[in-house]
C-alpha cells in the first residue's frame, strides 16, 4: 500500500470514529444536585398544602357520591390549628419510627410504636391492623386479607405513604421499597400498589414541574398487570376525550370504579386525585377545588393532590391561603410520650434530617449545604 492510500485510509478512519462517537449518546448522570434550602422548600411547601387540603376537606367525605358538588360551592375555611387525623398523623409517627429505629426498623419496632401512638382517629383496615397488633399480629400480617379483610379495597395506605417520597427526593426505587412496605402494614389490595404509585410520583416532582410528564414517567415504573396502571390509562384517556369537562370523567370514574364497599375505597379515590391533577393544570387550588367537589374520601385526594403540587412549587410560591395558614399541629392522641403540640415547620425539619440520612445511606453526600443524589434506577422492562 502506497503512502497515499495509507493517508486516506487513517483519514477515513478518523472520520468513522469521530461520527461514532459523536452519535454516542451521553451516559446519563450518576448523579443529580439539589439544594438543602430547596429540599427544604418544597418540602415545607407539600406538609402546608397537605394539612390544609386534608383539613378543608374533613367536612366533605362521603358527600358527594352520585354526583359532583356545584360550582362556587367550596371554599378553603380558615383553621387556627391543623389536628390529628389519619392523612397526616400516620405519616407523624412514621417519622417518629424512623428516627428512633433507623432507617430499618423492624415489624415488632413499628408494632411497638403503632402501639403506643396510634390508638385514636384511626379508621377500617388501620384500626384492625392497630387491634390486631393487640393480639400480637406483625406487619406485614397485621395487613393481608385473610386477617384484614377490609385491607384488600380500603384506601387506608395509599393517604398514609406520600412522606417516603419526601424522604427521597430523585430516588423513586428507594420511594416504592419503602411504600410498599409501610402500605402492608394496613393492606394487601390496591391501596398497596396506588401508595407506591405516589411515593414514586413525590420522588421524582424533585426534579420536574410538568405534572402530565410526572404521570407519565411514574406510569412507565407501574407494571401493566397492576390496578392502578389501568386506572391510569383510562383517566388519561377520559381526559384527553374530555379536556374541559372534569366532571364528564368524574362521571366515567364512577361508572368504571365505584363498585367497591363503600365511599373510602382505593380504586375510586385513587382514580379522582390523578383526575384532580390532570384537570387542575398545576393550580394548587383549582386542583383542591376539583378534588373536593368530585366526592367520595375528598379529604384524601384533596391532600395527595396537593401535597404534590406544593413539593412542586415550594412554599415560597404557594397562594396566600395556603402559606399564611397555621403552622401549629395539635396531637389529640394522647397515649405515648409524643407531644401534645407540634408544628408543620418541625415537621419539615425532621423530613429533612431523615432524607439527608436517605441520601447518604443511598451512595449520595451532603456536603455544604448541597445534595449529591444518586441518579434513578431505570424503570422496569417491558412497558
Amino acid at each position: 500500500m502506497d503512502q497515499r492510500k495509507v493517508i486516506l485510509t487513517a483519514a477515513i478512519w478518523f472520520v468513522v470514529v469521530l461520527a461514532v462517537g459523536l452519535t454516542r449518546p451521553e451516559p446519563p448522570p450518576r448523579f443529580r444536585t439539589l439544594t438543602a434550602d430547596t429540599y427544604f422548600d418544597k418540602v415545607y411547601g407539600s406538609w402546608k398544602a397537605t394539612m390544609l387540603a386534608n383539613h378543608a376537606g374533613l367536612a366533605l367525605q362521603g358527600v358527594y357520591i352520585e354526583e359532583p358538588g356545584l360550582p362556587g360551592s367550596f371554599s378553603i375555611p380558615q383553621f387556627e390549628e391543623w389536628s390529628t387525623d389519619d392523612d397526616t398523623h400516620v405519616e407523624w409517627v412514621d417519622l417518629h419510627i424512623l428516627e428512633t429505629h433507623g432507617l430499618d426498623p423492624t415489624a415488632e419496632e413499628i408494632r411497638v410504636e403503632w402501639v403506643d401512638h396510634l390508638n385514636h382517629d384511626i379508621w377500617v383496615s388501620t384500626r384492625r391492623a392497630r387491634d390486631l397488633m393487640d393480639e400480637g399480629f406483625l406487619p406485614p400480617e397485621t395487613g393481608n386479607a385473610e386477617n384484614n379483610p377490609d385491607g384488600a379495597w380500603s384506601i387506608d395506605a395509599q393517604l398514609q405513604t406520600e412522606l417516603f417520597g419526601m424522604l427521597t427526593p430523585g430516588m423513586p426505587g428507594l420511594a416504592a421499597t419503602y411504600a410498599d412496605r409501610f402500605a402492608r402494614v394496613t393492606n394487601s389490595g390496591p391501596a398497596v400498589e396506588a401508595s407506591v404509585f405516589f411515593a414514586t410520583l413525590y420522588s421524582l416532582a424533585f426534579f420536574e414541574d410538568d405534572v402530565p410528564t410526572l404521570i407519565a414517567a411514574t406510569r412507565q415504573r407501574t407494571g401493566d398487570e397492576t390496578i392502578v396502571a389501568s386506572i391510569v390509562d383510562n383517566v388519561l384517556l377520559w381526559h384527553q376525550e374530555n379536556p374541559q369537562d372534569w366532571r364528564a370523567t368524574r362521571q366515567l370514574i364512577r361508572v368504571e370504579y365505584d363498585t367497591d364497599p363503600m365511599w373510602w375505597a382505593s380504586r375510586v379515590n385513587f382514580a379522582v386525585t390523578i383526575m384532580a391533577l390532570l384537570y387542575g393544570e398545576s393550580d394548587i387550588l383549582r386542583t383542591i377545588e376539583i378534588a373536593a367537589l368530585a366526592g367520595w374520601d375528598a379529604d384524601n385526594t384533596m391532600a395527595t393532590a396537593a401535597g404534590l403540587l406544593g413539593l412542586i412549587h415550594g412554599y415560597r410560591a404557594l397562594p396566600d391561603e395556603i402559606a399564611n395558614s397555621t403552622d401549629i399541629y395539635f396531637n389529640e392522641d394522647i397515649t405515648g410520650d409524643l407531644p401534645r403540640y407540634d408544628t408543620v415547620t418541625e415537621f419539615a425539619v425532621r423530613t429533612q434530617s431523615l432524607a439527608e440520612q436517605m441520601i447518604s445511606g443511598s451512595g449520595g453526600a451532603v456536603e455544604r449545604g448541597h445534595y449529591r443524589i444518586p441518579a434513578g434506577t431505570p424503570p422496569p422492562q417491558g412497558h
